[in-house]
């Protein structure tokens, strides 16, 4: 702004400066910058001097009785999995491919070259270290406080508030925006920033303590967020672009209708949370889940093991660190999944370890291989047999976890033909019980079992049908109405 305004000036005084010495004209410079930058400044007070008082006014109306809402619990997209995935039995050999290539002896894949992914800018000439997802980041030095609750009542809530909105609250902003920008973070990211902020600042806070600091760093950064109440501990009641599956939510407003989902790791039964009736003035942002860059985190690097066949050994490599800010994201849309940026680390080593054996294979080959690389590399087991709840996996969990389940191979699958192959591709939803895929193919005469997408086939390829090629869907779900989920184009 203040280049503009000097730009401006040098325009608009540019016949003046013939008459004028040049020490004249610089004095005159400098004084209209000398007044722009107080009037900045007044600017910028003034701003703060309004949003002071709305933190003010809206910690008074959280001491108020807060309303009681029903918790609803969203239904997911499968509900009763296939519990033993099924294996194809040919009962006469397969028709050969389209395009017929030498066989691929089986031979034991190359061990990975080492992964050397760029360290991002990082700025760390701050004098506080701290660590995020393996990463290190720096801060300012701002005083730590204390930051404790005594109960959780309207009253002592509201207390909390204000004395947060008393302390270096846009300074933390600031550090906030710095970092998402430095690591690429989204915005589940920077939920998870205030939680690396709120312990290096509060390194005594209570876990409550915590669900006040977030929520109001949150709507201070203009997000829709509001601290909940139930089973006699806080929770923060979070407004998601995407719709969430994983949370117990209420819907709130008249009209504008916000959906309010419950942030509960410990998974808890809810039923009903308390709140403050009103939001805070200047949150209109609903977080967005999805990923279209992945995040700069530093590399931990692991490598893992997969043998799809007797004598296939393929070692992908993946960042563990990645991994780790995925275990606690809130299940979405399993299109979220499919579309993710992947990891550096893992797109090199898959680039590395499969895309060679796949380059002069025709595009039903390919698909057949990478369908069968993902059918036969991991052992099957539900969500719930493995975690007791609903959790699907991104591209980097499935390849890290002992277990996977028919939406982790899907979305695998999915992953592997846009990125290798560059083929359309969309999931296929049978609802309640089951996730596969289907690739449009260029070749009109490739057949087998399909389904319409805009007037166009796409085959079904089925990860989790054990031994089936593309065109192959379970028989048992042949009649079953379908969902098509399709995904952006790169």
């Amino acid at each position: 702004m203040k280049h503009i305004l000097l730009s401006l000036i040098i325009l608009i005084m540019g016949t003046t400066v013939c008459a004028q010495s040049k020490q004249d004209f610089l004095e005159y410079i400098q004084k209209r910058q000398a007044e722009f930058d107080k009037y900045s400044q007044q600017v910028e007070n003034d701003f703060k001097a309004y949003r002071d008082s709305i933190n003010q006014a809206f910690g008074a109306y959280l001491a108020k009785e807060w309303k009681s809402f029903d918790l609803q619990t969203p239904e997911p997209p499968i509900k009763k999995p296939i519990s033993v995935p099924p294996v194809y039995k040919p009962l006469q050999p397969l028709p050969k491919p389209v395009k017929a290539v030498p066989p691929i002896a089986p031979i034991e894949k190359p061990k990975p070259l080492p992964i050397v992914v760029p360290i991002p800018e990082i700025s760390l000439q701050y004098p506080i270290k701290a660590t995020f997802f393996g990463t290190n980041i720096s801060l300012k030095d701002l005083p730590q406080s204390t930051l404790q609750l005594s109960g959780i009542t309207e009253r002592e809530v509201a207390a909390c508030w204000l004395t947060i909105s008393k302390l270096p609250h846009y300074e933390w902003e600031e550090e906030t925006m710095r970092i998402k920008q430095e690591l690429n973070l989204n915005d589940w990211g920077v939920y998870q920033l205030l939680n690396t902020l709120f312990d290096v600042y509060f390194p005594q806070g209570s876990n409550n303590a915590q669900v006040v600091f977030n929520v109001f760093m949150l709507n201070q950064l203009g997000y829709r967020a509001k601290i909940g109440r139930s089973n006699n501990k806080l929770l923060p009641l979070v407004a998601f672009q995407n719709m969430v599956f994983n949370s117990p939510y209420f819907v709130y407003g008249d009209e504008v209708a916000i959906r309010y989902s419950a942030l509960n790791p410990s998974r808890q039964s809810l039923s009903r949370v308390e709140t403050c009736e009103i939001d805070y003035a200047s949150a209109i942002k609903n977080m967005d889940l999805s990923i279209s860059t992945s995040p700069y985190l530093a590399v931990e690097p692991a490598t893992k093991t997969l043998s799809p066949g007797k004598d296939e050994v393929y070692n992908i490599m993946y960042n563990k660190n990645m991994v780790n800010f995925y275990a606690d994201y809130p299940d979405v849309y399993f299109s979220v999944y499919a579309e993710a940026a992947l990891d550096e680390t893992l797109l090199k080593s898959i680039e590395e370890q499969i895309a060679p054996f796949i380059s002069s294979q025709s595009q039903e080959e390919a698909v057949n291989f990478l369908l069968h690389f993902v059918q036969k590399s991991f052992d099957y087991k539900t969500d719930h047999d493995q975690f007791g709840y609903e959790k699907w996996f991104f591209a980097e969990e499935t390849i890290a976890s002992s277990y996977s389940d028919c939406e982790d191979r899907a979305i695998l699958f999915t992953q592997l033909v846009r990125r290798l192959l560059d083929m359309p591709v969309v999931l296929i939803n049978y609802p309640d019980v089951h996730l596969a895929a289907a690739v449009k193919f260029d070749n009109p005469q490739t057949t087998g079992d399909y389904v319409m997408v805009d007037g166009e086939k796409y085959l079904i390829c089925d990860p989790t049908y054990i031994g089936a090629s593309l065109g192959m869907g379970m028989p048992q779900l042949g009649s079953t109405s379908v969902e098509i989920i399709q995904l952006d184009k790169e």
